[in-house]
């Protein structure tokens, strides 16, 4: 039974790597999406057009 706080510090330090593993991501995410949000000409043109598609024919 003495490996329980053992496996206890391994467990909660793998826990603590993978978080801060997934916050990086995030923040990589997050920059990104400003940096070329920042990019456009007209704001708010990077998002959906309120649902509406229009869909061409192909032409041959």
């Amino acid at each position: 039974m003495t490996e329980q706080p053992e496996q206890d510090a391994t467990e909660t330090e793998a826990r603590r790597k993978f978080r801060q593993a997934l916050e990086r991501k995030a923040n990589n995410a997050r920059s990104q999406r400003a940096h070329l949000e920042s990019r456009l000409k007209i704001k708010g043109s990077g998002a959906v057009n309120n649902g509406t598609r229009q869909f061409r024919r192909k032409s041959g």
